[in-house]
């Protein structure tokens, strides 16, 4: 009977101890992908349907948990923190180097995190409301030099990748646009829709409705080249702005530290994911080209980003504050 008693106790004590254990593998079945914009933004949709997919490729279960403040930096700074494990990532977009260039707060730098994957990579659109003289960017630019200062443009704040666009155009053209920032894009959008603001950028998928339907116009994709998915609306290049490029792309980011095998596996997961026709076509919808770097090419392709708008931040002494 004692030695029954000590087999029944010793049972359950093993149990006891293999709880944690079991714990463990079960959070370890489930993977955080940190957005660090509202949701319902483009970067959100995004994020969610790359959750939805690598969940179903890898059968580990990614959810997305939004994470908002400064820009993205309380995101960035999250994730920045979190253990290396792979379990935690950040979705990111043009204002993960545009902020971070900007200085913003709490402070990260991009060549800290562990490169995952860059999904895809698009233009924006310069747009107009529809009062504004002009009915492309070349246009438009010619009517804001002969006036200047009496046009405003909104961001979704300093720093963000709507100031910095506009302002690179500013440093290449002499126009003198004022800038009046916001807390976010869909409230500048929605004083462009209202005639209080003249001119922006966004996101295709975000401000191709009100074009539909003639509330604002196109005056050129930020990109130096068309895309198929923007028909009708102009590249930089052909419109006289030479050496004007500028994308928004879609990645992931791993915590400093992160073991390359782990990244290493997420990445050829997701670029086998991008070579699928459906996720191939989704991305083209929103306007972006599927892309398939790896590791020192993610962190090239960063680099040279952050780069270019530090460049411009310290040569034409922006003020951020």
């Amino acid at each position: 009977m004692k030695r029954r008693s000590l087999i029944k106790a010793a049972g359950g004590l093993a149990a006891v101890c293999a709880l944690p254990q079991l714990h463990a593998q079960s959070s370890a079945a489930v993977a955080k992908i940190i957005v660090p914009f509202a949701p319902g933004a483009g970067s959100d949709a995004m994020a969610r349907y790359f959750g939805v997919e690598l969940s179903r490729a890898t059968g580990k279960q990614y959810i997305v948990e939004n994470r908002t403040g400064a820009g993205g930096a309380v995101g960035a700074d999250f994730v920045a923190k979190a253990p290396p494990d792979g379990n935690t990532l950040l979705f990111i977009a043009s204002p993960f180097t545009t902020v971070a260039a900007a200085g913003g707060i709490p402070k990260y730098d991009p060549a800290q995190f562990a490169p995952v994957a860059i999904m895809g990579a698009g233009p924006l659109l310069f747009v107009s409301h529809s009062s504004l003289p002009g009915n492309d960017l070349k246009e438009a630019v010619a009517y804001m030099k002969a006036n200047p200062g009496k046009c405003n443009y909104g961001s979704a704040g300093p720093g963000s990748i709507n100031h910095l666009v506009v302002e690179l155009l500013k440093q290449r053209t002499g126009t003198a646009i004022v800038h009046i920032p916001y807390r976010g894009i869909a409230f500048a959008t929605t004083d462009l829709l209202a005639g209080q603001l003249q001119f922006m950028t966004g996101s295709v998928p975000a401000l191709m409705p009100y074009i539909k339907d003639g509330r604002i116009k196109a005056l050129a994709l930020t990109t130096k080249d068309r895309v198929p998915s923007v028909p009708g609306v102009p590249g930089m290049e052909e419109l006289g702005f030479k050496d004007f490029d500028v994308s928004n792309y879609w990645g992931l980011m791993a915590p400093p530290g992160t073991p390359a095998n782990v990244t290493g596996e997420l990445n050829a997961a997701i670029n086998k994911l991008i070579a699928q026709p459906a996720v191939t076509a989704r991305l083209r919808q929103d306007a972006t080209e599927p892309t398939s770097l790896e590791g020192p090419a993610i962190s090239s392709f960063i680099a040279k980003d952050l780069d270019r708008w530090k460049h411009l931040i310290t040569s034409t002494k922006m003020q951020l504050g």
